[in-house]
């Protein structure tokens, strides 16, 4: 049973979770960390099959991995390049009709509008708005980071996985970005104040099972993983202030 949950955990799931959900977790993680991907970690990779074989061996399927070998086996050599070349083809000509010299007669006859952008850091430098870049809701956080401590006092782990269960039930079913915020900064607080220790840790609120189903609320919201690393990070910063702040009022 404990190797059930921290395969579970590897994935980033809660125990019990549905074939389903394992195959999805699976697939989201072996494509985020595959060795053959730029800034992918071997490691992970092996240690996200293995607890994928794991949960899939369990259901007594003929192969584990039977409808995922294209995702984890060599890749082999084949035309590629030429699909690459095409959409970068199609994308150059997209942006130059609508943002090259053409852009304005384009548009009088009915050709779409670039979408709005912003800028962000130096003038001149313009890129798309990320929900992610959004600011944080702080009620929420601090709110949730109030829960997270309460609840920790009581030792109650079964409550503060509940806690965390329910808020990303709810985060599933109707992605925002407040939601996202609650769910995320009572999962920091969690792990801070409980102080675990990433190199053995296992379980609901373990450092990969935390990240991981964060991540995957977030990506109803934004398919850009670096923004959402991004805010996950400002979040559990802002987690950190509001603990110590919380510690030395309590002393």
């Amino acid at each position: 049973m404990v190797a059930d949950a921290s395969a579970y955990a590897v994935l980033g799931l809660d125990p019990g979770a549905d074939a389903a959900s394992i195959e999805q977790a699976y697939k989201r993680l072996i494509k985020e960390y595959h060795p053959d991907r730029f800034g992918g970690d071997s490691s992970r990779a092996a240690e996200i099959t293995g607890a994928y074989r794991e949960l899939r061996a369990q259901r007594n399927l003929r192969d584990p991995l039977e409808l995922n070998q294209d995702e984890i086996g060599p890749r082999r050599p084949g035309r590629a390049w030429l699909l690459v070349a095409l959409l970068l083809a199609i994308a150059a000509i997209a942006l130059l009709l609508t943002q090259g010299p053409l852009s304005p007669a384009l548009q009088d006859y009915g050709w779409p509008r670039s979408a709005p952008t912003r800028a962000i850091g130096h003038p001149g430098v313009t890129l798309r708005a990320d929900p992610m870049d959004q600011p944080l809701y702080e009620a929420q956080i601090g709110s949730a980071t109030g829960q997270a401590f309460r609840l920790s006092r009581t030792r109650d782990e079964m409550t503060l996985a509940k806690v965390s269960r329910d808020c990303h039930r709810s985060l599933r079913n109707g992605p925002s970005l407040s939601q996202l915020d609650r769910c995320a900064a009572f999962d920091a607080a969690v792990i801070k104040l409980q102080d675990r220790d990433p190199l053995r840790d296992q379980g609901p609120f373990s450092e990969i099972a935390v990240t991981g189903r964060i991540r995957a609320g977030a990506s109803a919201l934004s398919d850009d993983p670096v923004a959402i690393d991004g805010r996950i990070e400002r979040i559990r910063r802002r987690v950190g202030e509001a603990l110590a702040l919380t510690a030395t009022e309590a002393r």
